[in-house]
Parts: C-alpha cells; structure tokens; sequence
C-alpha cells in the first residue's frame, strides 16, 4: 500500500526485480530494480596485542565488531607465539609462551552470517631477567679444596651453567647441572670469568 521496502537482509548477493505500481484506475507502470547486498565491514578488536614474557601465563581476547554476533575467530595467516593457543568461540589467546621470538600472524572474525574481517598483529615475546646469584664469590687458597655453588632466578628452573667467557682457576670445575663450583685451586692469582 505505501511502496515501503523494509526488513533485514539475511543473504549476500545481487537480486533482480520489477516492481510495477498500479493506480486507482487500474493502469500501470513498471520498473526493474537491482538490489546488491554486502557484508558490513568488520572489524577485529584490540588494533595491537602486548608483547609478552617467556614462562609467564599471557592472556588477552580478541573480539569483533560491525556484524552480526556472535563471532568465530581464526588465526589465518602466520602462527601464535609458540604456546599460545587461540579460542575459536570467545576469541580468548591464553597459554605460556615458550619460545622467545617476534611472532606475526593474521586473526580473521567472521560474524553470524558470514561476513568476515581481518588484523594482522605482531607479538614480541622476550625472555625473562636471569641472574645469576650471589653476586660475588669468595676467595681460595691454594691446595685447600673450595666448593661453592652460583644459582639462577627471574626464569623458569632447572638451569644450566656454563662457564661463557674467561676460565675457573685451575683446578675448579663448574657442573653445568647443579652450579656447583668444587675443587682444589692449583695455582695463585686473580681469575675472572662469566
């Protein structure tokens, strides 16, 4: 009666019609009309991620806006942080990451009829501050055994132990499992190492 097209369009496409108008006197006219409906533009929500810590929980959600809800979500380019996973239905990253690294990848929403959006994030995870205790290490004396043991904190036990630069006085030897330096010091002098 009014010539009022209303409603919510459910499905993509173009769609072709006529629509004639008929007045009182029974005489008509006719136009053919050409209707494309499209998705609405999507987006995927936060713009950016935060980096994270290698061996902490790391916890952040995704989510999408401008469709219809509710969203899925996908990662469909590149790969999460190793250790993270991505929930399909909530958008929820969680998980320990496990390897230190810059990590780049897509994340894709797509609304309850379809449509999809897109945001490429990219995600520094970093290793933790380790120190390696106690700051110092006492003296010996030649031919007197010494045994003393370093330590590590700030990351994620066990540790491995390495002497990286310079070398033990003679005699001592480091366990590369335990931190324990042990023997019985040969030679005199000043020796530095890492």
């Amino acid at each position: 009666n009014t010539g009022q097209i209303t409603g919510t369009p459910t499905a993509l496409g173009t769609f072709n019609f006529d629509i004639t108008a008929t007045d009182t006197y029974g005489c008509s006219g006719t136009t053919s009309y050409s209707i494309t409906i499209n998705c609405p533009v999507i987006t995927v929500l936060p713009a950016t991620l935060p980096n994270g810590t290698v061996g902490t929980l790391y916890d952040q959600t995704v989510s999408g806006s401008g469709g219809a809800a509710p969203y899925t979500f996908a990662v469909t380019n590149g790969s999460l942080p190793t250790g993270l996973t991505l929930d399909a239905n909530t958008g929820q990253i969680t998980g320990t990451p496990t390897a230190a690294g810059t990590f780049n990848f897509d994340i894709t929403a797509t609304d309850a009829n379809g449509c999809s959006g897109v945001n490429s994030y990219s995600i520094t995870m970093s290793c933790p501050v380790i120190t390696v205790n106690p700051a110092t290490l006492p003296d010996g004396i030649i031919n007197v055994a010494y045994d003393q043991t370093v330590s590590g904190s700030g990351g994620t036990a066990p540790y491995t132990f390495a002497v990286t630069n310079g070398s033990l006085p003679n005699g001592l030897t480091l366990n590369p499992t335990t931190g324990q330096i042990s023997g019985t010091p040969s030679v005199t002098g000043t020796f530095n190492f890492d």
